[in-house]
């Protein structure tokens, strides 16, 4: 069974599931059974329903042809390079691509800073606020191209700096560079992400901030 039948198949399973929510949350107002502690946990599994993906990560060291794979897989029809896989220009961060239907296709990114704070990343993603949010023309692959440079964007700090956000060993000194962006998330429509597939592209094992 390849990867699209087996999306295929774990769609459809998540619709029936959820159906099956629904038509009990039906059932139980028809027969005035509905309580309120029932009815927040039905709505509880329904939000859990939606947001379970399969997760595919990419793990390999700098410059292995993680990301052009994905630009490969994902992004073929662009006829150009979307996410920079160059020698020497790769993504800095962990970058997520996925589908989110509810937003039109966008780019959104963590600073690097929120490593400081004790919260998980799954934490921010509740928390708009704190991601720097870009739209995406999907009609322009040009456009996209210039957007997702900013995966590339990093920034020199002192080593005292680079050591509290736990990006530097004890042996460095003086300024140190390390990646501007802590987290990415790209909401992107192609059929197999809109099947329940999200991709990991994490930075080289031997890249900074790894």
């Amino acid at each position: 069974m390849n990867l699209d039948t087996q999306l295929r198949s774990y769609d459809l399973w998540k619709q029936s599931m959820a159906n099956a929510i629904h038509n009990y949350q039906s059932w139980l107002d028809d027969s005035s059974l509905s309580e309120t502690e029932t009815e927040l946990m039905l709505i509880k599994n329904l939000r859990l329903l939606e947001k379970d993906n399969i997760t595919i990560a990419f793990a390999a060291e700098f410059s292995r042809g993680k990301t052009e794979l994905i630009n490969a897989l994902f992004f073929s029809s662009a006829g150009i390079r979307l996410l920079p896989s160059s020698p020497g220009r790769t993504t800095m961060c962990p970058t997520e691509l996925f589908y989110d239907a509810k937003e039109a296709p966008y780019l959104r990114l963590l600073d690097i800073e929120t490593r400081s704070e004790d919260r998980t990343i799954d934490d921010y993603k509740q928390d708009a606020k704190q991601w720097t949010h870009m739209e995406l023309d999907c009609d322009s692959p040009e456009q996209m191209q210039d957007t997702f440079l900013e995966l590339l964007k990093t920034k020199t700090v002192s080593a005292e700096r680079a050591k509290q956000l736990g990006l530097a060993g004890s042996d460095d000194d003086g300024e140190v560079t390390i990646p501007y962006w802590r987290h990415a998330l790209i909401s992107f429509p192609h059929p197999l992400l809109e099947k329940g597939l999200t991709v990991l592209d994490t930075p080289g094992l031997n890249a900074l901030g790894s």
